[in-house]
C-alpha cells in the first residue's frame, strides 16, 4: 500500500487483471486520460475525471486509515458500418465490456486478504452506469461510463 493512499495500486492491478482476460483481446485499457488516436475502436479507461477519497480514523490510537473514493470508467466501442445491426453490435459489445469489469470485480470482491493481494483493498464494486450512443462517419459508437465505488483500509508509513 502507499502512505497516504490506495488508488495507484488499485488502478495498476485492475488494469493487468483486466488485460489478462481472454475477452479483452484487442481492448486497450488505460489508467487516465487518452488522446482519440490512441485509444482505438475499443476501450476501458479509468479516473478520465477527478477523483476524491475521504478517510475516517475507527481504530484506536488512528494507526490505521479507512478511505473510500468513487473511481469513473469508461468504456468505448466503435463499429464500421451503420444501420441496427451496428447500432446493436456496438451497444452489445460495450455491455459485453462492462460485464466482464463487474465479473472481474466481483471475482475479487470480499473483505479477505485476496482482495487485498488482489486489487489492494477490502471492496471494489459497480454502482451506477449511463450509456450514449452516437452515429459517426462510417460507423456507430457507444459509450458506457460507470462508477466503482472502493473501501480500502492501509497503514500511513
Amino acid at each position: 500500500m502507499g502512505a497516504v493512499t490506495t488508488l495507484p495500486v488499485f488502478l495498476d492491478n485492475l488494469r493487468t487483471s483486466l488485460t489478462a482476460l481472454a475477452g479483452m483481446a484487442g481492448v486497450q485499457v488505460f489508467t487516465g486520460p487518452v488522446d482519440h488516436l490512441s485509444i482505438g475502436a475499443e476501450a476501458v479507461v479509468f479516473c478520465v475525471d477527478r477523483t476524491e477519497a475521504s478517510f475516517s480514523y475507527r481504530t484506536l490510537p488512528h494507526v490505521e486509515v479507512f478511505e473510500e473514493y468513487a473511481v469513473e470508467g469508461r468504456i468505448w466501442v466503435v463499429k464500421a458500418g451503420g444501420g441496427e445491426d451496428v447500432i446493436k453490435e456496438a451497444r452489445d459489445r460495450a455491455a459485453a465490456l462492462l460485464e466482464l469489469v463487474v465479473d472481474e470485480l466481483g471475482a475479487h470482491n470480499s473483505p479477505t486478504s485476496a482482495t487485498q493481494a488482489a486489487f489492494g483493498v477490502d471492496d471494489a464494486r459497480l454502482t451506477g452506469w449511463s450509456m450514449e450512443q452516437f452515429a459517426i462517419d462510417g460507423g456507430r459508437d457507444c459509450r458506457l461510463t460507470f462508477t466503482i465505488a472502493v473501501t480500502a483500509r492501509f497503514t500511513p508509513a
